[in-house]
C-alpha cells in the first residue's frame, strides 16, 4: 500500500446485517487492501478517539466507511469539524452495507452486490453545514455530504430510524418495501408546518411540507431529484414543497420515485448556497439519514471541504 488504509465498520447498519454482510465480501476487499487496519466501532465516541490518532500522525490516508450512510455521516462530521491541519491528508472512502447508500449512487462499482467506492483518485467535495439549536435550545453544527431534510422526508427518516415491528421485518429483507411502508404511513399521519423561511432574497412564512437540500440527487431508496447537482460544483439544490395536502404530496412521492419534481405554484427548485427556517417549535432535520430535533436551522455550503475517492 502506497499509504494506510482503515477500514471501519459499523456492524450495527442494516437492522443488524451490517456484520454479516461485510464477512460476506471481507476476503475480497482484503486482497485488494493487504495490511489494511479493519476497526469495528460501536459508539461515535470510539470512531473520535480513533479519528484523534490518525490525525495525530500527521501522514496521508485513507479511511473506509462500511456501513449506512450514517455511518459516512459520522466519518465526515468527526473530520471536519477536528479544524486538524492533518485532516487535508485523509481521504474517506465508502462500502455500502447499510439499506439506502445513498452516498455511493449512481453505484459505479459492486462487490456481491454491495457497492463500493474503495479505489480510484481523489477529488475534493463541497459539504452542507447545518447550524441549529437543539430540543434544550443549545448551538450544534451538523455537516453532511448527501443532503439534508426537513418536513415529510426528515419525518420518514426519523421513523425508519425508529422502526416499528413490521419495520423491523422489512428493513432486514428488502430495502424497498421499508421505504414504501414508511413512506405510507409518514405520509398517513404527514402535517403541515408553519415556518419562517430565507432563501434567493426570499423571506416569507411558508406551511412547510417537504424541503430537501442536496449535494446528492437521491434522498432515499428510488427516491430522486431530476436537479442536476454535482459534489463539487459549489451550490446547494433546494427544492421547497409547501401548502399541500395528502393527495398532493402523494402526487410528489410518486414523481419522486420517477425522478421528477417539477416546480409550479407549490413546489420551488432553485440552487444556492444558504438557507434559513424557523417555527415555533423544534422540527425534524435529517442530514444524511441522521434525524434531529432542531430549531433556527442555518444551512450553508462549505466548498471543497473534503477528499472523497471519486
Amino acid at each position: 500500500m502506497d499509504k494506510p488504509v482503515y477500514i471501519v465498520i459499523n456492524p450495527h447498519c442494516h437492522q443488524g446485517q451490517g456484520w454479516k454482510r461485510w464477512l460476506s465480501i471481507q476476503a475480497t476487499v482484503l486482497e485488494r487492501f493487504p495490511g489494511a487496519e479493519v476497526i469495528v466501532t460501536a459508539t461515535a465516541g470510539e470512531l473520535k478517539a480513533h479519528m484523534s490518532s490518525w490525525l495525530a500522525l500527521g501522514q496521508p490516508a485513507t479511511i473506509i466507511s462500511a456501513g449506512g450512510d450514517g455511518s459516512v455521516n459520522a466519518l465526515v462530521d468527526l473530520l471536519l469539524k477536528s479544524g486538524h491541519a492533518g485532516a487535508q491528508n485523509l481521504v474517506v472512502g465508502a462500502i455500502g452495507l447499510g439499506s439506502s447508500n445513498d452516498f455511493l449512487k449512481p453505484f459505479k462499482e459492486t462487490i456481491q452486490h454491495i457497492p463500493v467506492r474503495i479505489t480510484g483518485p481523489a477529488a475534493l467535495y463541497d459539504a452542507g453545514l447545518a447550524r441549529f439549536t437543539d430540543s434544550m435550545n443549545h448551538p450544534v453544527e451538523r455537516y453532511f455530504i448527501v443532503n439534508a431534510s426537513l418536513g415529510l422526508t426528515a419525518a420518514a427518516n426519523w421513523a425508519f430510524n425508529q422502526p416499528d415491528p413490521v419495520l423491523k421485518v422489512l428493513k432486514r429483507y428488502s430495502t424497498d418495501a421499508a421505504i414504501l411502508y414508511t413512506a405510507a404511513r409518514t405520509l398517513w399521519k404527514h402535517r403541515n408546518t408553519k415556518c419562517h423561511v430565507l432563501y434567493d432574497q426570499v423571506d416569507e412564512m411558508i406551511s412547510m411540507s417537504n424541503i430537501n437540500i442536496l449535494k446528492n440527487p437521491n434522498v432515499s431508496g428510488s427516491f430522486r431529484y431530476p436537479q442536476v447537482i454535482r459534489p463539487d460544483d459549489g451550490a446547494l439544490g433546494i427544492n421547497i414543497a409547501h401548502d399541500m395536502n395528502r393527495m398532493e404530496l402523494l402526487s410528489m412521492v410518486a414523481g419522486l420515485a420517477k425522478g421528477k419534481f417539477i416546480p409550479g405554484e407549490k413546489k420551488i427548485s432553485f440552487s444556492g448556497n444558504t438557507f434559513y427556517l424557523r417555527s415555533a417549535s423544534p422540527v425534524v432535520l435529517e442530514c444524511d439519514g441522521e434525524t434531529m430535533l432542531a430549531n433556527d436551522i442555518h444551512i450553508s455550503l462549505v466548498p471543497k471541504a473534503i477528499q472523497i475517492l471519486s
